[in-house]
């Protein structure tokens, strides 16, 4: 049981990690949003099944989140060594229905790096759409 612990402990806190990087925070709708995935090794290597990253949308007065498109799966076979760190370009093209006049409603891009052991790093990043 403790063993089973500290593995879990070691495996979150010592994994790798994804980091989404855009080349700015405001578009329009329509708009090409471009930028790169970060991925930064950790304590020791590990196999990375696929690369996941969604466009969501959040209404802050319901408390929903709704997925409004996928914007990349990508499909990979591919080892991290410890501390190593690795470029993945990403390119999006924003549908054009997007509201920009609620303030209630917040978009972001929601990146998952899924491990072969089913493990998963996530991050979160938030984007203005203007007017």
């Amino acid at each position: 049981m403790i063993r089973k612990l500290i593995s879990q402990w070691f495996f979150r806190f010592g994994s790798a990690h994804i980091h989404l990087i855009l080349d700015k925070k405001e578009f329009t709708p329509g708009e090409r949003v471009t930028g790169y995935f970060s991925l930064e090794g950790g304590w020791f290597e590990q196999e990375i099944k696929r690369l996941e990253c969604d466009l969501v949308v959040t209404d802050k007065q319901n408390q929903t989140e709704q997925l409004i498109q996928g914007a990349v799966t990508r499909l990979m076979s591919k080892s991290i060594e410890s501390k190593e760190s690795d470029q993945i370009p990403f390119t999006f093209l924003l549908p054009d229905e997007l509201d920009s006049s609620s303030g209630s409603r917040s978009y972001r891009f929601h990146t998952r790096v899924v491990f072969s052991n089913g493990a998963q790093s996530v991050e979160h990043d938030e984007i203005k759409i203007l007017k």
